[in-house]
């Protein structure tokens, strides 16, 4: 099999996501060696690229964005010229990338996600909100304020922002893998990201109070089941494939609400959960990128069935 590992220099993503020479050189020694690979750059939506891609039998999608366009254009791209990559599909994509669609998937699997404003005036003065991208990710763009601060300083139809109620509380996130077949899915116990100096509001990362990550977080069996149930019901419901990762709130009455769900999660060895988790839980980098690829051929299998099958008729 010849496999290329796409991706896009960070100065040319719309989140900058880490995506850099030294992820690209950890993939390359972590591929099995019975594939070749190689590293092609995604410099723009035109023809040069499109017959170097055509070259490969399976795209490895880390490509997050080029200029204004984002991860879910790339992949709509991919899709429709119709060269074989590893992340999901446009449609799924980007069901899981706007956050506004986010509570009515959750009301119907029956979890909680934070209610959304799209507009100041309903805020509470005294409440605390967050107010964050609608299509964003990496963490960024965030703004944490009372109600009276956001209705002075906040535009979000301007800068197409949602607005939800802080959940104070613990944060967790549990990842989306493959199983070794390719066929099914596995959660991973969850990783707990804990504000350094315990405060009660934070994000993750160091975008808005410095965060640590808990790799094996004091929780109970039942709770930790839940969420790594959540994050697989998420996955199948909204239609992913390969890897995602869906981060949740637990308040200290241990109600969980989903956050997010990470379509594509990042490859960074240093930086990102995905590595960081598999690792610790004993799955090898080699062995993830073996069922991503059992994952895409299975997938790619199912639909040419699909499409074999004969139309039926419903006879009245």
């Amino acid at each position: 099999m010849k496999l290329a590992y796409l991706y896009t220099r960070s100065e040319l993503t719309p989140w900058k996501e880490n995506v850099n020479e030294e992820t690209l050189s950890f993939l390359l020694s972590q591929t099995p060696t019975s594939i070749h690979a190689d590293i092609v750059h995604f410099d723009g939506f035109n023809d040069d690229v499109l017959h170097t891609l055509r070259n490969y039998d399976l795209i490895f999608n880390l490509s997050y964005g080029y200029k204004d366009a984002g991860q879910v254009d790339i992949a709509g791209w991919l899709e429709h010229y119709r060269i074989p990559h590893t992340a999901s599909s446009f449609e799924s994509m980007s069901k899981a990338q706007d956050k506004s669609l986010l509570p009515d998937i959750c009301h119907a699997i029956g979890v909680h996600t934070p209610e959304i404003y799209f507009e100041t005036q309903e805020l509470e003065d005294a409440k605390t909100y967050i107010a964050k991208p609608r299509k964003g990710s990496c963490h960024r763009g965030i703004s944490i304020k009372s109600g009276s601060r956001m209705k002075k300083y906040l535009n979000p139809i301007l800068k197409d922002l949602i607005i939800q109620p802080y959940i104070k509380g613990r944060e967790f996130s549990v990842a989306i893998i493959p199983g070794e077949n390719g066929k099914y899915y596995m959660a991973l116990p969850p990783v707990e990201i804990v504000p350094e100096c315990q405060d009660k509001v934070y994000v993750a990362g160091n975008s808005f109070g410095k965060t640590v990550r808990v790799l094996n977080p004091l929780l109970s069996d039942d709770i930790e089941d839940e969420l790594m149930d959540y994050a697989k019901i998420l996955h199948k419901v909204i239609g992913l494939k390969g890897m995602s990762r869906t981060d949740f709130r637990m308040t200290d009455e241990g109600v969980i609400y989903v956050l997010d769900v990470n379509a594509m999660p990042n490859m960074d060895p240093e930086k990102s959960l995905m590595p960081l988790l598999c690792s610790h839980h004993g799955i090898a980098i080699k062995n993830l990128i073996n069922r991503i690829i059992k994952n895409h051929d299975y997938f790619e299998s199912q639909n040419a069935r699909k499409k074999q099958e004969p139309e039926r008729l419903l006879f009245v």
